[in-house]
């Protein structure tokens, strides 16, 4: 596949970033904090809206030629007791564009902008516990399983983003590869006790 684009959304990408979702919606229920039903009810004035990127949420699209393939979306909550915190949500590669990249470029570009606001200390997503193949890339952008225990079968996972306070924190925890590869096998350890079924 030739390269891909990766670029914020905006209103005029309504129809297309419409008919992704939907998609996404059909084959990964689970996946989706919404129905199909409610999803292709809201009129596209609406939906535009949702692209309209703002200090809260923006919504990032991954093109290949000009084609929507992917999409991920960054939010944070307005209320000031989670103001440090945001969300990564919305997540989904279209089947034929799987095993190209676009996945991992979409969440880079979502940490790249979290990373970009100085009052996020983290962000976080949940995902469900059999998808193998997004857990693989949550963990390879950095991410690792939260404390709080899974529900309905979704895990939660979080990555802290570099900050001045934890700078120390950071260098010593890239300096060791050992170290790095250590964490990396306690994660994958915490999740075999979860019983994902192997593939």
């Amino acid at each position: 596949m030739p390269a891909i684009t990766i670029r914020p959304l905006a209103p005029d990408d309504a129809p297309a970033y419409r008919a992704l979702r939907l998609a996404g919606i059909a084959e990964l229920p689970a996946a989706f904090c919404t129905t199909y039903a409610a999803e292709s009810g809201l009129p596209l004035a609406q939906i535009a809206q949702r692209l309209r990127a703002s200090s809260h949420q923006i919504i990032f699209g991954a093109f290949h030629e000009e084609q929507l393939i992917a999409m991920a979306g960054l939010r944070r909550e307005a209320i000031a007791v989670v103001h440090d915190k945001a969300s990564l949500w919305g997540v989904y590669v279209a089947p034929q564009a799987r095993g190209h990249g676009a996945g991992r470029q979409l969440v880079q570009a979502a940490i790249d902008h979290a990373c970009a606001i100085p009052e996020l200390g983290r962000v976080r997503l949940a995902v469900a516990q059999d998808n193998h193949a997004a857990l693989s890339l949550y963990l390879g952008c950095g991410f690792t399983l939260a404390d709080s225990p899974a529900a309905d079968g979704m895990l939660q996972m979080q990555l802290l983003l570099p900050r001045p306070a934890r700078a120390s924190a950071s260098a010593s925890a890239s300096a060791s590869a050992s170290a790095s590869a250590s964490a990396e096998s306690n994660v994958f350890m915490k999740i075999n006790t979860l019983q994902i079924p192997a593939k």
